[in-house]
């Protein structure tokens, strides 16, 4: 049974969640010399199945990357839209990672750097104290203890109490669902390629086929809605005569543009990383690397106690750029996705190989010199929406 240290000390940072944000902020403040407390409400360390393809910024946001956690790279990028496609062959290539392997290897690195793990406390909410608050939380044997910090990070993940308590909302971020299915890969598909799909009948993001290995693969889509993701899923497979072998699904949250995620409460510093600040990319509804971008952010900034600053207002444009992007594409068609797909000409597939989809607002520089009609796409889409609400 875990038990609270007898004489905690004030200037320790206390973290809520062992979500990877929580993890690596841990970790960084711990090797950066901060006594550091790391609170879990599960019981035992069980990081739920998720096979989740990245870019290879993952390893500036981590410093370095488990080899058993990349299962997969995959250099090409096939688009389809319901009548066009493109294919896009990337100058790095995705990489293909296990959550199941990569988080027990945060979780060593925590424990390595001297971050004390508790599990099975449940965050009961703060109370004032001199200089700092007291972070209430309910023991595995129902207790209530009392641990005091000047420094509370929240990464609590989806529906983080934290955050509610922090932004006043029972809800501080909107959300979707991500649902995949693990499959046999399909004969037609190379374990090099990703295939991505556009069909607004069934989901205004779209669907993914992800090669895991040779002989695996995952198909997946975000959808508004667990039961719309599921309607969707099954619809595609079926269309597709695939068989799933399992499921793997979650709500996630979507960026809001609620500024910088750290609020002083009570004279103490509350940060929100990761899930809990909604730092996850609208665009692709993925959220590791710039989960763990921001986990790097608040780290350094509280060492440094400088503010949050630079480094993550460059992440909040980021997410900005994500957030713009994704309202034009929420107003697509079947048509406008078909004529965008049509619109990738050389310059533009170069564009979409060389920068990543970490780095939105490049992209969106880069695509729109290399083909100008996209603006008039964009705004022939917003103005026929516009009619279309108007009436």
């Amino acid at each position: 049974m875990p038990q609270l240290p007898s004489s905690p000390l004030s200037n320790q940072a206390v973290v809520i969640g062992a979500s990877a944000a929580g993890l690596h902020t841990a970790t960084l403040l711990a090797r950066g010399g901060m006594p550091v407390l790391l609170f879990d409400q599960q019981e035992r360390f069980q990081p739920l199945a998720r096979t989740l393809i990245v870019t290879p910024r993952l390893r500036e946001a981590l410093g370095g990357v488990p080899r058993a956690a990349v299962v997969n790279s995959t250099p090409v990028l096939q688009l389809f839209s319901p009548g066009a496609s493109a294919t896009v062959r990337l100058a790095q290539a995705d990489w293909v990672v296990e959550r199941e392997t990569l988080m027990p290897w945060l979780l060593h690195e925590a424990r390595q750097a001297g971050v004390e793990f508790l599990s099975g406390y449940r965050y009961q909410g703060v109370e004032p104290d001199h200089g700092g608050v007291y972070v209430r939380l309910e023991s595995p044997t129902g207790r209530l203890e009392r641990v005091r910090t000047g420094t509370l990070i929240g990464a609590d993940g989806v529906g983080s109490q934290v955050a509610r308590a922090v932004y006043a909302q029972d809800k501080p971020f909107p959300t979707v669902y991500n649902l995949q299915a693990t499959l046999p890969l399909p004969r037609d598909v190379t374990p090099d390629t990703t295939q991505i799909w556009f069909d607004p009948a069934l989901t205004r993001y779209f669907f993914w086929l992800i090669p895991s290995s040779p002989q695996r693969a995952v198909l997946g889509l975000v959808a508004d809605d667990e039961a719309q993701a599921r309607r969707s899923l099954a619809r595609f497979l079926g269309a597709h005569a695939w068989q799933p072998l399992s499921y793997q699904g979650a709500a996630v949250p979507l960026y809001a543009g609620r500024g910088l995620p750290v609020r002083q409460v009570h004279g103490a510093q509350v940060y929100l990383v990761g899930d809990a600040a909604g730092q996850v990319k609208v665009t692709t509804v993925g959220g590791l690397v710039t989960g763990l971008r921001g986990a790097g952010a608040a780290a350094r900034a509280i060492l440094r106690r400088t503010g949050l600053g630079r480094e993550l207002r460059a992440l909040q444009r980021e997410l900005e750029g994500h957030r713009l992007i994704r309202g034009v594409l929420n107003r697509f068609g079947p048509q406008e996705y078909d004529e965008l797909l049509r619109l990738l000409n050389a310059r533009a597939r170069q564009a979409l190989a060389v920068h990543t989809r970490d780095e939105a607002l490049r992209v969106l520089a880069a695509s729109l010199a290399a083909q100008p009609r996209f603006v008039w796409l964009a705004a022939r889409s917003l103005l026929r929406r516009a009619r279309v609400d108007h009436e």
